[in-house]
């Protein structure tokens, strides 16, 4: 079965690209590969769960569909161009370990998106998010692939902010990191909150975000609190790699807190994943995120 790899998520538009050429991101720039590697097929028959008609476009990287009459929006201006190969991918099938699903078609572009997160990226027919029509799309990729999940994050006392912390790393040393916080009451909460992953020896990779959530009182008289924030932090480091398996036998530990003076959420998580990895100290520590 023919198929070409090097087809990557641009985690600044979120849309798939090819990562021999850089190409022209709708959010600035070039677009910037994270996470898998992803080998996609080409030139062969369709069926009832592979879709054909999607192309490389020349001018912006990206993969379009180029199955219907108008061409969508090009961040490179103008409609998308075709060139190469005509890709044939599935679709409405189970995701695995080696294949992700949540990739859309775009509507208002014609790019193929990752719909997964809670933002939908930059789409280059409005500057807004992409919006998803159509099929699910299932996404080979050749990566080891290990996640890990906080469960519901509360802090102890009166304080009524919750949160969660989801991590994801692959074997090739990608991560992402989605983190969200919660506040049920009446005034505005600023939190932080922190996450470790460690080994049973004790080497640890650290991640801390701070925000702000809004409580009843925000929305008075009339308006919406914006009680959740939601953030996705992507990035790649090669301690991910060189421990990959030993993480695996780790632990994965998320602190959330807040108050008029910011917690160290980090060294709390940090404490606790050592604990419950058996680890009596922190032999190596890599900050992955610091945002």
């Amino acid at each position: 079965m023919p198929s070409q790899n090097d087809w990557r998520f641009c985690h600044k538009c979120n849309v798939l690209f090819f990562n021999g050429f850089s190409g022209v991101c709708d959010a600035g720039g070039g677009h910037e590969a994270a996470g898998f590697n992803f080998d996609l097929p080409h030139d062969q028959p369709e069926n009832p769960n592979a879709q054909g008609g999607w192309r490389f476009c020349h001018r912006c990287s990206s993969m379009f569909f180029d199955g219907l009459p108008t061409k969508g929006s090009c961040p490179a201006s103008g409609p998308h161009e075709a060139q190469g190969f005509v890709f044939v991918l599935p679709h409405d099938v189970p995701a695995t370990e080696v294949a992700q699903g949540a990739w859309r078609f775009c509507h208002k572009c014609n790019a193929m998106f990752f719909d997964g997160f809670p933002v939908k990226g930059a789409c280059a027919a409005d500057g807004r998010g992409h919006e998803a029509q159509g099929f699910t799309f299932v996404l080979p990729h050749h990566d080891e692939v290990h996640d890990f999940d906080s469960g519901q994050l509360n802090v102890s006392g009166d304080l009524p902010l919750s949160g969660s912390a989801h991590l994801v790393i692959t074997k090739s040393g990608n991560y992402t990191l989605t983190t969200h916080a919660h506040d049920a009451g009446f005034d505005n909460i600023h939190y932080s909150l922190g996450a470790a992953l460690t080994t049973p020896g004790g080497i640890a990779v650290t991640f801390e975000t701070r925000g702000g959530v809004e409580g009843t009182s925000a929305g008075l008289p009339f308006g919406t609190p914006r009680r959740d924030e939601d953030k996705v932090f992507t990035g790649h480091n090669q301690v991910l790699t060189d421990e990959f398996d030993s993480f695996l036998n780790g632990r994965f530990v998320a602190k959330i807190g807040g108050s008029d003076v910011l917690v160290d959420a980090v060294e709390d998580a940090l404490k606790d994943a050592l604990k419950e990895a058996g680890a009596a100290a922190v032999t190596a520590a890599t900050a992955l995120v610091v945002a």
